[in-house]
C-alpha cells in the first residue's frame, strides 16, 4: 500500500473555518455547566475526579504513544491517536454515564476540570509525545505552523468559549440554564452535518485509512475504558464512580480533535481519519457498554 499520508482527503478551507467555530460553540455549551459549586465539589471530594484526570491526561496519551510507536507504521495515524487522547472529555460522556447508572457528578466534574486544563495541556502534551517518536517528530518538523494561527485557533476553540460560558453562567445563571440544552443541540446538529459532509466527500479515502487505523483506534479505546475502570478499582472507588471514570477517560472531545486536525494538519489524512473513527467507535461500543451497565445494579 502507498504511504497512507498520501491518501487524498478533501478539505474546503471554508469548512475548516466553520468546523473551528462549531467546535468553539460546542465547548461554549459544555462551559455553561462550569459552575463555582462544581469546582468546589472537586475540591471537597477530589478523589474520583483526580484519579480520572491522572488516567486521562497522565497515562492515556502515553498508551496512545506506545500504540502509535509499535502498532502502526503511519506517522499520521500515530499523531491522530495522540491528538484525540490529549483532548478533554466530551459532553456525551456525561449523558452516557447517566445511562450506565454511573456517578454523573463525577463525570461532570471531570469534564469541567479537563476542559479547563485542556487550554494548556492539550497542545503541550501533544507536542511532547509527538516529539518522543522520531517518525512523528519528522512529520511535525516538516509542517510549518504559524504561531499566531495556533494562538488564534486555541482562542476560538477553547479560551474564548470556556471564558464566555463561565462568565455567562456566573452573571446570568437563569439565562445559562435556559439556553444550555438548545445551544448543545444546535451546535451538535450543525457539527454532525459538517462531519457527515466530510465523510461523504472522502468516503473512499476513509475506507482505505480504516484498514490501517481502525485496529489502533479500537485497541486504544478499549485500553482507555479498562484503564479508567482498573485505576478506579485500585483506588477503591465505588462501582458508580468507576463507571463514570471509565467512560470519561475513553470519551474524548472528538469534535475538538477533528477541528484541530483539519485546521493544523489538512494534508495528513490519517489524523482526521483517526478522529472520525474514534467518534464512530465511542458512539457504538461506548453506547453498547453504557446499555450493558444500565442493566447491572450498583451498590
Amino acid at each position: 500500500m502507498d504511504d497512507i499520508n498520501q491518501i487524498p482527503f478533501n478539505f474546503d478551507p471554508r469548512i475548516g473555518m466553520i468546523v473551528g467555530v462549531m467546535v468553539g460553540f460546542l465547548v461554549f455549551a459544555v462551559s455553561l455547566d462550569l459552575t463555582r459549586e462544581k469546582l468546589l465539589r472537586v475540591l471537597k471530594r477530589p478523589k474520583a475526579p483526580t484519579i480520572g484526570l491522572v488516567a486521562q491526561f497522565g497515562i492515556l496519551p502515553a498508551i496512545a504513544f506506545l500504540v502509535g510507536l509499535y502498532l502502526t507504521e503511519a506517522p499520521s495515524i500515530a499523531l491522530g491517536l495522540l491528538l484525540v487522547t490529549c483532548c478533554p472529555g466530551g459532553a456525551l460522556s456525561n449523558y452516557l454515564t447517566g445511562v450506565a447508572k454511573g456517578d454523573v457528578a463525577t463525570s461532570i466534574s471531570m469534564t469541567t476540570v479537563s476542559t479547563l486544563f485542556s487550554i494548556i495541556l492539550t497542545p503541550v502534551l501533544f507536542a511532547f509525545w509527538a516529539s518522543m517518536n522520531s517518525s512523528t517528530l519528522a512529520v511535525i518538523q516538516n509542517i510549518s505552523m504559524d504561531p499566531q494561527r495556533v494562538i488564534m485557533t486555541l482562542l476560538i476553540m477553547l479560551v474564548i468559549p470556556v471564558t464566555a460560558g463561565m462568565l455567562l453562567r456566573a452573571k446570568r445563571p437563569d439565562t445559562a440554564n435556559r439556553i444550555r440544552k438548545a445551544v448543545r443541540l444546535i451546535a451538535g446538529i450543525v457539527f454532525a452535518v459538517i462531519v457527515a459532509m466530510i465523510i461523504g466527500s472522502n468516503f473512499k479515502s476513509l475506507a482505505l485509512l480504516a484498514q490501517t487505523a481502525l485496529f489502533p483506534v479500537l485497541l486504544t479505546f478499549v485500553i482507555a475504558v479498562g484503564l479508567g475502570w482498573g485505576i478506579g478499582s485500585l483506588a477503591g472507588l465505588m462501582a458508580a464512580e468507576r463507571r463514570a471514570v471509565a467512560i470519561e477517560v475513553a470519551f474524548q472531545n472528538v469534535a475538538l480533535a477533528i477541528g484541530l486536525g483539519i485546521t493544523f494538519f489538512p494534508s495528513l489524512a490519517g489524523i482526521a481519519a483517526v478522529s472520525i473513527l474514534w467518534g464512530i467507535v465511542h458512539l457504538t461500543l461506548g453506547t453498547g457498554l453504557a446499555l450493558v451497565w444500565s442493566r447491572i445494579k450498583t451498590k
